[in-house]
């Protein structure tokens, strides 16, 4: 399990009752856990949240600024 304001990798996105995968690995912070749902809200680096399920998140990775 990810804590919140835990920075995760994560590949892909659930939208709409639909998954979509991407080919590459997107970075965003937890922000919430959703049990009923087995996933996860990350806000992005956009600043858009996303509903991730658990199974694509690739886990805790580190961020290099500049």
């Amino acid at each position: 399990m990810y804590k919140t304001g835990e920075t995760v990798r994560y590949w892909g996105v659930k939208t709409g009752g639909l998954t979509w995968l991407s080919s590459e690995a997107m970075i965003g912070k937890v922000i919430d856990w959703q049990r009923e749902k087995q996933s996860y809200k990350i806000e992005g680096q956009s600043g858009t949240i996303q509903d991730v399920p658990e199974r694509l998140i690739d886990g805790d990775c580190e961020v290099k600024s500049g």
